[in-house]
Parts: structure tokens; C-alpha cells; sequence
């Protein structure tokens, strides 16, 4: 079977742009949850969130983090005027694609690319309502209401990453809710695998830091109730929810062979991936985590690996009271209570929603490019119920394969195993 190998990776987070950012901000230990500043939450029971740091994102804004993109250029300046620089998520995958193509070694050799991306759970420009968001209501009475639109193009953040960068492959978007950004970076290597695509750009963006993304999960009872610097903790005996983030990660995915003709740096080799449904509820986990176990079983064949290869597990780790546990028993039934490290930076970065697994497919990458295991910010007392070894701070380690996991919404699971390049 052709391996797909990652040459190329892109992030924008809470931490900032760069995919250093996010190494250096996970090796510190350190955790975003800040109070809300894009818009006033003061009405809000929740008023923190992870945010990346810049504001409105403007052309100064954008060229300060990618420099002068030439021809493309033009291409920007329709999309602004078409409105797309509204939505923030179009905006950090474009900087993360940039930066993943760069990586890799990319050029206008490479135009053949594919694409396959993670849409954000929200399709309207939603971020248009913060500035007219006062109190309790939007003040429609705010001038500039009227470029308000309530629907976007589903493939909007794929055109514009595509049409920057001039690709003409084909172009797939996955819209599996907080599973999404997993399962589109194991359709691109299954492209790869069965020889339907040479190259892929893949991965996931999200942005849901605004009145209604921020009122949409509250009103589900997700987000946890305190507004304090740790309101996110996974696995521990006091959490009660999540936190919201925003942010992208972008992967550059092509066959190990393709990788070494051109000369490209192999960051990680794809091993393995599985992809389960709950068939249980919409917003709630199979308590007995029968389905993502499954999910981890299937990723383990498809590597042919056996549990004990297995170096680190990083977890989907909401910091939910459901969901954890469901988690830490799908592990403890795959691997053993306690045999494997597992983490969760949903503490540091908060929850990326659709693009939670690509931005934690990319912490990953940590462990084989530092030999560094992210901790799991503001974790303190475990859980008894979560029988899992939790990694409270960065741990040095020499892993060979990571397993990384996305549950979303509507029970969907997908797991990720990468390797370290051989």
C-alpha cells in the first residue's frame, strides 16, 4: 500500500500564527482561556474564550503574517470585496494553508493539488452581528447592517485557499461537526493510499467566538459555567465544560515516494485511521464508549499496529462531564487503564470545533519534531471514573506512533495514528 507522509504543516490558535507558536506555547504549558475581547459577552453566562489574538483581520493584518503574495493579490482583493475576510475561519485557513505549502516546499509544480477541508460548524457570517450585539439583542439600528448576509458558500474557505494558491484538483469539503478536521486528514491520506490523488492540502478552520456561536453551545449547556482562567480542565474531578477556541491547522499529504523524489522533509508518516458512528444522540456520547473504541481498534489494523506500539494518545478531551468518561473507557478497553500517556490541549487552546482534530493532529507532530509530549493545562485532581494516565505537564519522551481522537456532534469518531518519519 502507498503511505501518505505529512511534509507540511500550518496552524493559527489561540497561542498565534505559526505553527511555532503553538509548539512553543504547548512546550511552556501554558493556557489561553482569557476573557472575551472580539465582542461584548457581558450578557453572557460564559465570558471566556480562546481567542487569536489581532482583531478584525485587514490586509496590514494579513501581509504582516505572509508578506506580499504577488498575482495573488488580486484574488484577495475580490474576496474582500465579496465580504469573505469577514469570516474569520476563511481567513486562518488561508494563513495556515500558506504556511503548510511553504513548508512543504510547494510550488506552481504542485498546482495538481487536491483539497480536502473541514467546514466550520456555522455557515453564516455570524461574525457580522458582534459589532451590533448590545446587551441582550443585535441593534439593528447599528449602521452597516445591510452587507449582512445569513449563508455562505459551504466551500468558501476551500475556494479561497485554492484560488490563492492556484490549485485546480479536486476539492472535498467534510462537514462532520468537532470530528471533521480528523476525518478530513484521513480522507486526503486515503486519496493518497489508493492512488486517486498524488498531492492534498488538508485540514480544518473554525471560528465560533461570537454572539450566536458562543449563545448556540450555551444554550447545549457545553461551555463550562465559570468565567476563571482553568474553566476548561479535562479529565478532572471538577470540570464542568468546555472552552471555546477558534483558530486552523493545514497539512500538506502526499505519497512517501512522491515526498522523497522532490527532496521534501517528512514530518510524520500517516499509519492508520478509523471512523465510527455512536447511533445514540445528537449532542451525547455513548456512555460506554463502544463506538470510539471501535474507532481506535480499526486504526490500530489499518497500521497494523498492536496497542503496546503506541507511545501517546491525544485525547478528544473536552472537559465535559459526559464526554471524558466516555472517552477514558473507550481507551482503558483498547489499551489498559493507565498504560498509555494521553493528554488533552483543549485546556490550552480551547475547542476548535470542526477544526479541534486538525490543530490536535498538529500538536502531535510535537512529540516527533521536539520528542515532547503536550500536558494537559489546569488538570489537577483526576477523575476516578477516568481510569487514563493524564500527562498534567510536558513531558519529555522518544515516541514512534501518536493516536490522536475527534468525536463531534451526531456521534461521529474518527482516530488518527501517525508515525515518526523513518
Amino acid at each position: 500500500m502507498t503511505r501518505a507522509v505529512i511534509t507540511g504543516v500550518g496552524a493559527v490558535s489561540a497561542f498565534g500564527v505559526g505553527v511555532p507558536a503553538l509548539f512553543d506555547g504547548l512546550a511552556d504549558g501554558r493556557s489561553c482561556i482569557a476573557p472575551i475581547r472580539s465582542f461584548d459577552a457581558a450578557a453572557f453566562d460564559t465570558r471566556v474564550a480562546c481567542e487569536v489574538a489581532g482583531g478584525a483581520i485587514g490586509r496590514d493584518w494579513l501581509r504582516a503574517h505572509l508578506g506580499d503574495l504577488g498575482d495573488a493579490e488580486t484574488v484577495l482583493d475580490g474576496y474582500e470585496r465579496a465580504g469573505a475576510w469577514r469570516d474569520r475561519k476563511c481567513m486562518f485557513a488561508l494563513l495556515a494553508a500558506i504556511e503548510a505549502w511553504r513548508m512543504a516546499g510547494c510550488g506552481q509544480g504542485d498546482d495538481e493539488a487536491s483539497m480536502v477541508m473541514a467546514l466550520g460548524l456555522e455557515q453564516a457570517f455570524l461574525d457580522d452581528f458582534g459589532p451590533m450585539f448590545s446587551g441582550q439583542a443585535i441593534d439593528w439600528s447599528v449602521g452597516g447592517h445591510t452587507g449582512i448576509r445569513f449563508r455562505s458558500d459551504v466551500d468558501l474557505g476551500a475556494r479561497l485557499v485554492g484560488d490563492v494558491l492556484g490549485l485546480y484538483g479536486q476539492t472535498i469539503v467534510n462537514a462532520s461537526a468537532c470530528a471533521a478536521g480528523g476525518l478530513a486528514i484521513a480522507q486526503a491520506a486515503s486519496l493518497i493510499e489508493r492512488g486517486s490523488a498524488s498531492i492534498v492540502l488538508c485540514g480544518g478552520a473554525d471560528s465560533m467566538v461570537n454572539p450566536f456561536g458562543l449563545g448556540g453551545m450555551s444554550r447545549l449547556g457545553a461551555p463550562s459555567p465559570r468565567n476563571d482562567s482553568d474553566a476548561c480542565r479535562p479529565f478532572d474531578l471538577r470540570r464542568d465544560g468546555l472552552v471555546i477556541g477558534e483558530g486552523a491547522a493545514m497539512f500538506v499529504i502526499e505519497s512517501e515516494q512522491r515526498a522523497a523524489s522532490r527532496g521534501a522533509r517528512v514530518l510524520a508518516r500517516v499509519l492508520g485511521h478509523g471512523s465510527t458512528q455512536d447511533a445514540y444522540r445528537v449532542t451525547a456520547p455513548r456512555p460506554d464508549g463502544a463506538a470510539a473504541q471501535r474507532a481506535m481498534e480499526l486504526a490500530l489494523r489499518r497500521a497494523q499496529l498492536a496497542p503496546r506500539d503506541i507511545g501517546y494518545i491525544n485525547a478528544h478531551g473536552t472537559g465535559t462531564p459526559l464526554n471524558d468518561v466516555a472517552e477514558a473507557r473507550a481507551i482503558a478497553a483498547v489499551f489498559g487503564p493507565g498504560a498509555v500517556p494521553v493528554s488533552s490541549v483543549k485546556g490550552a487552546i480551547g475547542h476548535l470545533m470542526a477544526a479541534s482534530g486538525a490543530i490536535e493532529a498538529a500538536a502531535c507532530l510535537l512529540a516527533f519534531e521536539r520528542n515532547l509530549l503536550p500536558g494537559t493545562a489546569n488538570h489537577r485532581d483526576l477523575d476516578p471514573q477516568c481510569e487514563v494516565d493524564v500527562i498534567r505537564v510536558p513531558r519529555a519522551a522518544s515516541v514512534d506512533a501518536v493516536l490522536s481522537n475527534s468525536f463531534g456532534f451526531g456521534g461521529q469518531n474518527v482516530s488518527l495514528i501517525l508515525g515518526r518519519p523513518a
